[in-house]
Formats: C-alpha cells, sequence, structure tokens
C-alpha cells in the first residue's frame, strides 16, 4: 500500500465522508456513499453485487440497479485515487475497499474496544476506561448519517445501541476506579438523549451518591419514575427500585468495594481452558453472544443455548472460550467445561452417562446415583438455582448434548461441534452461529502477533500471499505463523515458496503435535463419515473447480442425483463442503487432503474414469446451453460418448446465460484438465461453446486463455475443423483487446483452412470476422468486400442467424464509412432475420447500429427508440457490452442536441461499463466525455 492509501480514512460514525491529507474527498451521491458505507464496514471482505443492491435499495431497486452499481463503483474509484493508488477492486466474488483496519474509524473502535477489554481483564480498570473514552471520541453523530437504504438503516441502529452500550461499560469502569465525580457529566449528557434507559440511570445515580451528592441521586430517581410512569405506563425497574431503597437506607455496601478477591468457595468451578493469546477478530460473533444472552434473560427464557458450528481449525472452542472468560462476572456459580470428544481420533465420544458424571462431580456431587434417570433429575435439581456457565466442547450429535440440558433456570450453554446440529436448533430452541473464515485483514493480524509487527510489514505481499495460501483457516494461520516464529531469520518468503506447492502444503502446515496438524484435524472430520460419503469426498478432491452441482458431482462418482444430494449434506453437516445454495464448495485445504486420499486410495484407472464423466457431463451439458441461446446453430457431432447421467436442462435462453456465468470457472478449469488427460474433444469444444458467454461479459483475458488452450488440443486431432472455429474465435476476441494485426493473423489463417476443406458456414463466419476487424482499422473498402462475399454466403445457407450477423457487420462498416442510407437499409434487413432466428446478441448489436443511422439521418425519434430498445434487450441478456454501446449512442445523440448534462450522464454510465469490462471501448467513452466537457465549457463562456 502506498503512502497516499495510508493518509486516506474513512469515516463511517456520523457522515459519511473520506479524508485525505487533511481534506475531505467528494463522494458523491447518498447512494454511491451508501456503496462506500457498505464496503467500509466490510473493509478487507468482499461484498457481492447483489449485497450491495439489496444493502442501498432494498426492496426498491429499478431495472437498471446493476448499471446504477457500476456506475458508484467507478465514481468512488475515481474519488478515492485522489488518495494514492487503486483502493476499491472488483473481483468475480464482488467488490473489497483495500484499506487497512487503521484507515476506518469503525475498525479503529472495534479494536480499541478488545483493547480495552483486555486491560480491564488484567485489572486496570482506569487504563481500560481511558481506552474506551478514545473509542466513543471516534463518534461525530448519528452513524452513517444521510445514507439511504436497508443496509445503513440496520448499521445505524446498531452502532447507536453500541455507542450506549460501550457508555455503560466506560461507567461501570469509572465507578470501579474510584472515578465516579469525572464520570457524572458523560452520564448526565447520555441519560438525557436515552432517558429511558435504566441502566445509565442507576449508574448516574451511583455516581451521584458516590460524590457526597446523595439529594441529585434520590431526586434522579424521583426524575426517572415520572418519565416512565407518564410516558410509559410503567414502574422503575426492579434494579433501580432496589438502588433507590438502598441509597435511602445508606447501605454501606453502596460504597466503593475494596480490592476484588479471589472467591474461596471450594465448590465454585471454574474449569474454562486457558484463551488463546492471539485471539483476532470474530467481533460480530462476540456480539451475537452476547446478544442472544440479553434477549435470553429479558424475554423470560430461563435458558439460552448457542451451538457454534464450523470446520475443524476455524476456532470454535478459541471463540466459545474467549466468550465465556468475558462472562465470569455475569457466572457467579462458576462456569463448567467439558470435552464431549465427538471427534476425537484415539477416544470414542463421551457417552450421557459418562458425561453427566463428570459435571456432577464438577457441581460437588460426590455420591452419584448410578441410574442415568437419577442423574439427570439430580444434575437439573442442582443447576435449578444456579446461574453457571457450561461450555460443552467437540459435541458429534444432537443425541449426545440433549440429556446434558439444564431445566429451567439461569444457566447459559455453549455447544461447540463440526456438525451443524439441526436437531438442537430445532427442537431445543438452539441459537446457530456458524463460524466462516478470517478476513484477509483478521489474518494478517494474526500473523502480526504471533511473528511479530516489524516482520510482517517488512514483507506485505508474502504475508498476504502466505494468508491467501492458509486459506485465512485460524488453525493454518497459527502453525504457519510458528514456524515462521521458530526461525527468526527465515523470511515469509521461504516460508511461502515451501507452501506454494499444492503437493506439499499439508506437510508444511504439520507439527509435532498431532493434535495441532492441519491435515490430523481434517481427517477427525473424515474418519466419521459413512462408506458412500467418505468416497464422494475423496472423488471431489480430484477436482480443482469452484462450486459444484449435485448432477455434476453424480456425474463425477457415478451414482443417482438422490443419492448424491444425500452424501453431498452430510459433508456439509460435518463442514467438510459448503453450500451455497444450489451448488457446493470446499476449503482449499480440504480439498488438498481429500486429493491425498484419492490418490492413495483409489485406482489410477478409476479416477481418470471419473474424471472423464465429468467432462463429459460438462460437454453436453455446454453444447445444450449453446443449442438454447442459439436454436439453428450449426453444431457438430460431440466425438464423445453421452454420459447416462441427468445433464444440466435449460428452459429460456436467461438460464443458459445464468449457468455459463455460474459454471465458467469450473469450465476453465476442466478445459485444462481435460487437454493435460489427453481429451483434445472436449477441450477445444469446452472454451468454443462458451463464445455467448464471453464475448457479452468482456471477459477476453480469460477467453484468449482459453482458447489457446483448446487450439493445442485441436492441433492434435486428425481433422483441421476445429483449429479453424477456435482461430475464428481467437480473432474475435483479439481484436475485441485491441490487437486486430494478431487477429487479422488468425482470421486469416482460419479463412484458409476453410476454403481448403469446403466448409461454407466456417468459412462464413472467419469472413465476417475479418470485415468486422477491418472495419475497426478503418480499412472500410477492404472490409465491406469481404462483408459482401460473407453475406452472399449467407444468403446460399439460407440461415437466419448467419444472415443477421453478416447484414450487422456491414451496418456497422457503412454506418462508420458514412453511407447511414446503405447501413439503414442494411440493418433493418438484418434486424429481421435475427429477429427470425430468435437470438438476442446480434439483434442487439443491430439494433445499436440501426440506432446510429438513424442518427446519422437526422431522424432523432426513430434513433432514441431504436437505442431504448436496444437496452430493454441487454438488460434481458445480462448483455453489458452492447448495453454500453447504446448509451455511448445515445451519449452522442444527445451531444449533437445540446442536451450536454443527459449526454455526460449516458457517456458516465456507458464508460464504467467498458471500464468494469476492460473493454478496448473505454479510452473511446473517455475521449468523448473529454471532448463533451470542452464544448460544454466553451457554450457557456
Amino acid at each position: 500500500m502506498s503512502s497516499g492509501d495510508r493518509r486516506l480514512r474513512v469515516e463511517l460514525l456520523g457522515e459519511v465522508r473520506a479524508r485525505a491529507d487533511g481534506r475531505d474527498l467528494v463522494l458523491g451521491s447518498p447512494r454511491q456513499r451508501a456503496v462506500l458505507a457498505m464496503l467500509a464496514v466490510r473493509v478487507g471482505g468482499t461484498v457481492a453485487r447483489a449485497e450491495l443492491i439489496d444493502g442501498v435499495w432494498g426492496d426498491a431497486a429499478p431495472a437498471s440497479v446493476e448499471g446504477s452499481v457500476y456506475t458508484y463503483v467507478h465514481g468512488l474509484r475515481r474519488a478515492l485515487s485522489a488518495a494514492g493508488e487503486k483502493v476499491l477492486i472488483r473481483s468475480a466474488a464482488g467488490y473489497r475497499l483495500l484499506l487497512a483496519p487503521s484507515q476506518v474509524d469503525l475498525s479503529v473502535a472495534e479494536a480499541q474496544v478488545e483493547k480495552a477489554r483486555e486491560v480491564a481483564t488484567s485489572g486496570h480498570q482506569s487504563a481500560a476506561a481511558d481506552i474506551l473514552a478514545e473509542c466513543l471520541a471516534q463518534w461525530r453523530g448519528s452513524p452513517l448519517h444521510g445514507i439511504p437504504g436497508p443496509f445503513a438503516a440496520a448499521e445505524r441502529t446498531r452502532l447507536t445501541e453500541w455507542r450506549f452500550e460501550l457508555i455503560e461499560e466506560r461507567a461501570d469502569l469509572m465507578l470501579a476506579a474510584d472515578r465516579h465525580r469525572e464520570v457524572i457529566a458523560e452520564l448526565v449528557e447520555a441519560a438525557e438523549e436515552e432517558p429511558f434507559r435504566e441502566r445509565l440511570r442507576a449508574q448516574l445515580m451511583l455516581a451521584l451518591y458516590r460524590s457526597g451528592q446523595r439529594a441529585d441521586a434520590l431526586a434522579e430517581f424521583d426524575n426517572a419514575r415520572l418519565l416512565l410512569t407518564d410516558q410509559l405506563g410503567l414502574d422503575p425497574s426492579a434494579e433501580l427500585t432496589d438502588l433507590h431503597l438502598r441509597m435511602l437506607r445508606s447501605d454501606p455496601a453502596l460504597d466503593l468495594a475494596p480490592e476484588p478477591h479471589v472467591r474461596a468457595h471450594s465448590l465454585t468451578p471454574a474449569q474454562m481452558p486457558h484463551a488463546v493469546p492471539d485471539f483476532v477478530g470474530r467481533v460480530r460473533e462476540l456480539q451475537q453472544l452476547d446478544e442472544w444472552r440479553r434477549t435470553g434473560a429479558t424475554d423470560g427464557r430461563p435458558l439460552v443455548i448457542s451451538a457454534i458450528d464450523g470446520a475443524g481449525g476455524i476456532g470454535k472452542t478459541s471463540l466459545a472460550v474467549r466468550y465465556a472468560r468475558q462472562l465470569t462476572d455475569s457466572c457467579p456459580d462458576g462456569q463448567l467445561y467439558l470435552d464431549l470428544r465427538g471427534f476425537d481420533p484415539k477416544r470414542p465420544p463421551l457417552t450421557t452417562t459418562e458425561a453427566l458424571s463428570q459435571l456432577l462431580w464438577s457441581l460437588g456431587c460426590t455420591r452419584q446415583p448410578t441410574n442415568l434417570e437419577m442423574q439427570k433429575s439430580t444434575y437439573r435439581a442442582l443447576l435449578s438455582s444456579k446461574q453457571v456457565l457450561i461450555l460443552l466442547d467437540n459435541a458429534v450429535s444432537p443425541e449426545q448434548v440433549r440429556d446434558l440440558l439444564p431445566g429451567p433456570s439461569k444457566n447459559l450453554l455453549l455447544v461447540t461441534s463440526r456438525n451443524r446440529l439441526t436437531g438442537l436448533v430445532t427442537q431445543d430452541g438452539a441459537r446457530r452461529l456458524t463460524l466462516g473464515l478470517l478476513t484477509e485483514t483478521e489474518s494478517l493480524d494474526l500473523l502480526r502477533r504471533v511473528i511479530g509487527q516489524q516482520r510482517v510489514d517488512a514483507e506485505p505481499e508474502h504475508a498476504a500471499v502466505l494468508a491467501r495460501l492458509c486459506g485465512y483457516l485460524p488453525l493454518a494461520l497459527r502453525v504457519a505463523a510458528e514456524k515462521a516464529s521458530s526461525g527468526p531469520r527465515s523470511s515469509l518468503r521461504e516460508l511461502v515458496e515451501n507452501l506454494t506447492e499444492e503437493k506439499d502444503r499439508l506437510d508444511a502446515l504439520h507439527t509435532d503435535d498431532e493434535m495441532s496438524s492441519v491435515r490430523t484435524v481434517i481427517s477427525w472430520s473424515y474418519a466419521s463419515l459413512p462408506g458412500p460419503a467418505a468416497r464422494a469426498f475423496r472423488y471431489l478432491g480430484l477436482l480443482n473447480t469452484a462450486d459444484i452441482g449435485v448432477a455434476a458431482v453424480a456425474a463425477l462418482i457415478d451414482r443417482p442425483a438422490h443419492e448424491t444430494e444425500e452424501m453431498l449434506s452430510t459433508l456439509c453437516d460435518l463442514h467438510l463442503l459448503d453450500s451455497t445454495g444450489s451448488s457446493f464448495k470446499s476449503h482449499d485445504l480440504v480439498r488438498l487432503y481429500a486429493s491425498e486420499l484419492a490418490v492413495r486410495t483409489e485406482n489410477p484407472e478409476e479416477r481418470s474414469e471419473a474424471i472423464r464423466r465429468l467432462l463429459a457431463w460438462y460437454l453436453y451439458s455446454v453444447r445444450s446451453a449453446l443449442l438454447c441461446t442459439i436454436p439453428d446453430y450449426p453444431i457438430f457431432p460431440a466425438s464423445v460418448p453421452e454420459p447416462r447421467h441427468t445433464l444440466q436442462q435449460f428452459d429460456t435462453r436467461e438460464s443458459a446465460y445464468a449457468w455459463y456465468e455460474a459454471e465458467a470457472s469450473n469450465i476453465a478449469a476442466l478445459t485444462r484438465r481435460a487437454a493435460e488427460l489427453g481429451e483434445h474433444e472436449v477441450a477445444w469444444q469446452l472454451p468454443w461453446c462458451m463464445h455467448d458467454h464471453y464475448y457479452s461479459t468482456g471477459q477476453l483475458t480469460e477467453w484468449l486463455e482459453l482458447l489457446r488452450v483448446g487450439l493445442s488440443s485441436a492441433e492434435q486431432l486428425p481433422s483441421p475443423e476445429p483449429q479453424a472455429r477456435l482461430l475464428n474465435d481467437l480473432g474475435i476476441a483479439s481484436s475485441r483487446i485491441g490487437r486486430n494485426d494478431l487477429a487479422v493473423r488468425h482470421l486469416q489463417r482460419g479463412i484458409g483452412i476453410a476454403r481448403k476443406m469446403n466448409q461454407p458456414d466456417i468459412l462464413l463466419r472467419l469472413l465476417t470476422n475479418l470485415a468486422s476487424t477491418l472495419r475497426e482499422m478503418k480499412s472500410y473498402d477492404e472490409g465491406i468486400v469481404y462483408g459482401q462475399e460473407a453475406w452472399r454466403l449467407a444468403v446460399e445457407l439460407g440461415r437466419p442467424y448467419e444472415i443477421a450477423g453478416t447484414l450487422d457487420t456491414l451496418c456497422e462498416l457503412y454506418v462508420e464509412s458514412n453511407q447511414p442510407k446503405q447501413a439503414l437499409e442494411c440493418g433493418k434487413a438484418g434486424l429481421d432475420a435475427a429477429r427470425a432466428s430468435q437470438i438476442g446478441l446480434p439483434e442487439a448489436n443491430l439494433l445499436v447500429n440501426v440506432a446510429h443511422a438513424h442518427r446519422d439521418l437526422g431522424d432523432t425519434a426513430a434513433a432514441t427508440r431504436r437505442y431504448e430498445t436496444a437496452l430493454e434487450l441487454c438488460a434481458k441478456l445480462r448483455d453489458r457490452y452492447h448495453e454500453a454501446l447504446a448509451l455511448l449512442g445515445l451519449a452522442e445523440l444527445h451531444r449533437r442536441m445540446s442536451r450536454y448534462s443527459d449526454s455526460r450522464e449516458h457517456a458516465q454510465r456507458a464508460l464504467s461499463i467498458f471500464v468494469s469490462l476492460d473493454g478496448e471501448e473505454t479510452d473511446t467513452a473517455r475521449e468523448f466525455i473529454a471532448k463533451l466537457d470542452a464544448e460544454t465549457r466553451s457554450d457557456t463562456s
């Protein structure tokens, strides 16, 4: 991160603003600032586009909302770039704000609260109170002030409530540190803001009382009673009333307590394990646990159960112990801890009798009943009048836990498990808290704490790679950090090099202590799997894909879909897989472990056959998607046997495009795998069948890479036809990134192959695309010659799709060579052909070109209608590229009518899309805006 970035600060605890070098940055409209607020609240984490839409617009999102998101993100990039390098980045999963926590006031406040609590735990209440004062100074008013949308509303409520909780927490520390006089003014101000908050009233009364202002303390109670009665019809709480009575009696216990002392009662259990010394993150999870505890204490329910589940090594026990240690004072009758050994590799899980016996002994019951029912009755009786926190660690099932639940009482029970414990949630009212991975920021913080800040900050790039290679899994991060710490002279770069090789990564994360080895921890979950699910887990290790659906896995493991779904659910329950709705994915380190098992236990021929089944399933599914988007496309025999498993089905073009988008990364990985296995028919067809997806989304770098893989495989086949088809796509993709010289070479090579083969449909496409490329090179006359040859060939073939494509190309050539009448003639005929073929992409391009022709002929109304029709079609097709072309055309139309404001708005939207697609038209849009601004200044001067 550059020094400029370090000076940037985003502030959320008041009016949302960003500052750099002592000045405010111009952040734009309220909704644009709402996008920044969402990214800053999750700083370092990825926020999906759908999350942004839901958080900023909610149910009121318009049809054009995705375009607005791109516009706002582009506006924020431009605003924040004034502070240094690029800090707002886009990935396939969404958007991330690359700032350190110290650059966002909310993150600073969260870190200060954590530090204050650590200081308070060590007995330094006064110092902790001062840290909380610094934290509270971060607030400049109502959080996210003036920001619209449901996310901002919810965060405003949460952060406002959190502020008052911190005020109360600081007041407790001040009172404990004999600083009651200092805190009075703060409590008066807070009580005026929140007059119905009785805990604040009680603290204010106590501060006044201890400061010798008894009359004021009693008057404060009278004020509270009148307010509650008059406005809410309520009496003061029992706590407030009791405090008032004790003050009337001059109860000596209200005076400052002596120094804290340790309870000596031998039956008060204190069994909680040591807290992890370098605990980081989990702020929201801890807040959620506390919210559930407070809700359970106030809504009449005597028992709060929190089931904390997550993958092995995710930090379930660390979180539970951390939270339990925060509640020492809230559980006066002690804390019980019991490891239920649900996933212990050497010992079986505890039985109910064994678990109850240990718990009863901890509660002081030395003469225990031997009958299970008597054990349960005694256990519940002992707890009925107590306030104990019970942590049941490593539960294997709801049944193991159910008989350990206290009866009606004020006890708090925490349960951790690798299983989801669904029965405990549905039948016993447990609140489920599923732990995810640490963020990149939290992971780096953990590395700093274990390795040392100086060493990590000295190699920031290698530290970031180290965190990524550990998959942001706390256990893996700790193992890697310990290895780095044990060799202070070694660099992080050396550790990263050891971890980079996938096959060696689990070895590099191995420790002498088996209980702390990443491979061992994952193996405990695997060992509990039934046979079929274990086999499915191993086979999933053969993949290097992202999310994968049930039908694809069914083909991989060669089982029916309903059986496959049950196995995947079992793997999800143990957090060996994560469900993402209709698909499943695994953590990188879990997948590496599954891959090790597959190589070690599965027959090599069976492994290869499984991959071939999956490749065939994807090939036939992607061909089905292609035929759904282009029904009359001249597809060819697959040359691969059709799988017997259910293929992906598509009812509409929209469903096919959605599947393309969801599966693109998988198809890319499988293309490379097919080439490695020598499955060349699959390796060339997969990227070829993805033409529409890559063309419309503009992911050209990825497409070019896959096309090159496919071409290498095509060159291994006896027929030259696949080469010609891929050379056509390579020409298109090369042209789209501005490499027209390279595009011409690919296309001319393909034309030579097609003429020798006497393949008119392939020749047609190559001619059309060569004409289009020559248009971009402004070689209009030569382009029109190739375009007319392509059109005549399309008419001979008699297929509407090809006719539409060739007329579209000629229309563009005529528009750009200032021949609008010929352009309109070709464009109208092309639209008829495109609609006859019922294919969206050529129709969208033709609509834009016909609109250009109308515009150049001076028919403004007709041009506007065509542009707007194109935008409606693009929204249906999710076609961002042609949407941007239509917007830029509208911008030029408005410019010619001297509507400069409308022109700039449309051009800016187009630019945002081109930037997001990394399109070659980005510079064209920027130049248009620059000329427009100059023209506007000239007209107004």
